[in-house]
């Protein structure tokens, strides 16, 4: 046995136990971001996916090649591809958090943007039903807009709660950003996997999911082999499977299965 799952068994084995004791089990969804175009690294991934009969949310950038995205990841067992920004510009005023919308936008404006995002990824065949704003900063303009557009929403951190229902964060980064991009490190992915699933159990979230998040084109050797031990453990499955009644949102087009 690989000494990432040794770890895994070790740190979260206990708290899976404790579900299961429960009778229920955690679920599990997984947004890999910054897709642009074909690469080795999406290939990689979507192997992992295949291998592991793992679901991804892919979170690509509409200035990328999208209809070479789509045909690649109708290889793999259920891909959704989601809306990854207009541009993936920061353009937050100095000392403000990174981000694509700022204090200064029109609602209009952004809305065209927003529709100009959507006719490239239907161009390309798929209807998008989720935005993931990089950074992961979603501006209130921004929100409004997604309402208008009736596009569900994914940033960081958050459980679901009743205000947002079609919101479905990510939890659990594999990567350390800083002073450069690199494996998080198990037992360190592994503790805050252990406290949040810790925390839903004691709060009756059951039904609470965990949002795995990865970004292909920035993985290291460490954070591919810690995936190929996680995946099978964690058991990602679609966002669609997720959603709540609650959302109105009418089908997942965004969806791409195999064949």
């Amino acid at each position: 046995m690989s000494l990432h799952r040794l770890l895994i068994a070790a740190v979260i084995g206990p708290e899976l136990a404790r579900w299961k004791a429960a009778g229920h089990a955690p679920a599990f969804w997984w947004r890999d971001d910054d897709a642009r175009r074909p690469t080795p690294a999406l290939d990689r991934l979507l192997a992992l996916s295949a291998r592991f009969d793992a679901s991804i949310t892919v979170a690509a950038v509409p200035d990328g090649d999208i209809a070479a995205l789509v045909k690649a990841c109708r290889a793999a067992p259920e891909i959704e591809l989601a809306i990854h920004g207009f541009r993936h510009e920061n353009r937050a005023p100095p000392g403000r958090p990174s981000g694509e919308v700022n204090d200064l936008d029109r609602l209009a404006d952004v809305m065209s943007d927003l529709g100009a995002a959507i006719e490239v990824f239907r161009r390309a065949g798929v209807t998008p039903r989720l935005f993931v704003p990089p950074w992961n900063n979603a501006h209130p303009t921004l929100k409004r807009a997604l309402g208008l557009q009736g596009l569900d929403l994914s940033c960081y951190g958050e459980m679901r709660n009743g205000a947002e229902p079609g919101r479905l964060d990510a939890h659990l980064d594999v990567m350390r950003w800083k002073p450069q991009a690199r494996f998080r490190g198990a037992v360190r992915f592994l503790l805050r996997a252990r406290r949040l699933l810790a925390e839903r159990r004691a709060k009756g979230a059951w039904d609470q999911p965990l949002g795995l998040l990865t970004h292909h084109l920035d993985h290291d050797e460490p954070a591919w082999r810690f995936l190929e031990a996680f995946l099978p453990v964690a058991k990602p499955v679609a966002r669609a499977r997720l959603d709540k009644p609650a959302t109105g949102n009418p089908g997942h087009r965004g969806v791409l299965k195999a064949g």
